[in-house]
């Protein structure tokens, strides 16, 4: 409360710092010349603004909300909560009291926020936001179960999505498993954007079992066989389940609705497992066709270099060199294979023609790691000889690169 009593006394000193303001300006004037202050980040100007306009009007509430406004985006902590309380002096409203308790809860102020919580649901009990927020703050405390009582009030204001979805993830926590799953079985139907039901379907999947699992997800997609996040949701239960099958024929029906990058990888990667690698390369192709980008060039090279298809793997590698874009991870993974085939001599060569495409620390990252393979992995006698001369031409390239430097004295300290 003393912050509150020395408030005026530091608005009135603070004019002295204000700009050129003339009585002549109305009030309307004034407030677009702060708004226009505050929109171009010149908040002492801004805040020097509505200190004239409070100087002009002690009862204007407004100009002390915009001031703590202004206060909290220069970070005086203070200064902020003493605005927002002597605005709240002049008029206790729901919505002063809920960005008073936004502030203090992001500032930690846990206890605060939540009796500001508490008076602005009081004087407005309409507003499901303060709610969950209110909810939120209970559960930092604390005080689940207090919590709950929040979250099933915002639920019954706003049955939607992330409302059904923050009360399901405390029922779940706090033990309350059949009403956590009807709460996340509403996420799911309600859910338009595709976001809340994402996570509604995975905490699902980790309380059922698979045949449960299934049976709702099926019900929550109301067996619409255009149900993209059905399939997608089905195919990544599957298979972390071990229902591999069940994982194939769900992400096959994906990419037939859904043919984008994304969904033939998935597809992919679970062919892999059951070592179908031809069909899984086929797949990866019309991945990179959709999003020729290096993660997905690089799935397919990982593959690629298993089934030793060595010209292909370094025409990825070369595609991606001259895109320019990318970690050229791509060419990492193809590296010892083309050693093991065509020896060091024959790495160099083929990066020849690329040397001045690829920049100097990449380039010496990919001998980096060529080097620790040949020291460290499966390349058969001379390995030490043969990973000190790699990392060697990995310092000519990048002489200052202390990578390069330390996996040397290590070899040569081995």
């Amino acid at each position: 409360m003393g912050s509150l009593k020395i408030l005026p006394l530091l608005l009135g000193l603070s004019l002295v710092l204000a700009p050129q303001i003339t009585s002549a300006q109305t009030v309307e004037e004034l407030e677009q010349k702060a708004t226009s202050a505050e929109e171009v980040k010149n908040y002492e100007e801004a805040a020097n603004i509505w200190r004239s306009l409070i100087e002009r009007d002690r009862n204007n509430t407004y100009a002390y909300v915009k001031l703590a406004d202004i206060l909290s985006s220069q970070g005086k902590i203070a200064d902020t909560i003493a605005t927002y309380r002597q605005a709240l002096q002049l008029a206790p409203d729901a919505e002063i009291y809920l960005k008073l308790a936004n502030f203090l809860a992001e500032k930690g102020r846990i206890t605060e926020a939540i009796a500001s919580y508490r008076q602005s649901v009081k004087l407005d009990a309409k507003n499901d936001t303060a709610y969950t927020s209110l909810g939120n703050q209970l559960i930092a405390a604390g005080n689940t179960e207090e919590a709950l009582v929040a979250y099933r009030q915002a639920v019954k204001l706003k049955p939607e999505a992330y409302n059904y979805n923050t009360l399901a993830d405390t029922l779940l926590k706090t033990g309350k498993r059949e009403e956590a799953i009807a709460a996340y079985r509403q996420v799911i139907k309600l859910d338009t954007s595709g976001y809340w039901s994402d996570n509604a379907y995975d905490k699902l999947g980790e309380i059922l079992e698979y045949s449960e699992a299934v049976a709702i997800y099926r019900q929550a997609s109301k067996n619409n066989p255009e149900d993209e996040a059905y399939y997608q949701k089905l195919g990544e239960l599957s298979f972390k389940r071990g229902f591999v099958n069940e994982a194939i024929a769900a992400y096959r029906q994906l990419v037939k609705i859904k043919p984008e990058a994304s969904a033939y990888v998935d597809l992919a990667d679970v062919l892999i497992v059951q070592n179908k690698s031809e069909e899984a390369i086929g797949f990866y192709r019309q991945a990179v066709a959709k999003e020729p980008s290096d993660y997905y060039y690089n799935k397919l090279n990982e593959v690629l270099v298993q089934e030793k298809n060595l010209d292909e793997a370094l025409a990825i590698c070369q595609k991606i060199v001259r895109i320019g874009e990318g970690s050229y991870d791509s060419c990492s993974n193809v590296n010892l294979l083309l050693y093991k085939q065509k020896g060091f001599t024959g790495v160099m060569e083929f990066y020849q023609p690329l040397a001045n495409l690829i920049p100097r620390r990449q380039m010496a990252e990919l001998y980096i790691k060529l080097g620790k393979q040949i020291a460290y992995g499966e390349s058969g006698d001379g390995s030490k000889q043969e990973a000190t001369t790699v990392l060697r031409e990995a310092l000519k390239i990048d002489p200052e690169n202390s990578d390069a430097q330390d996996a040397l004295k290590d070899l040569i300290a081995n």
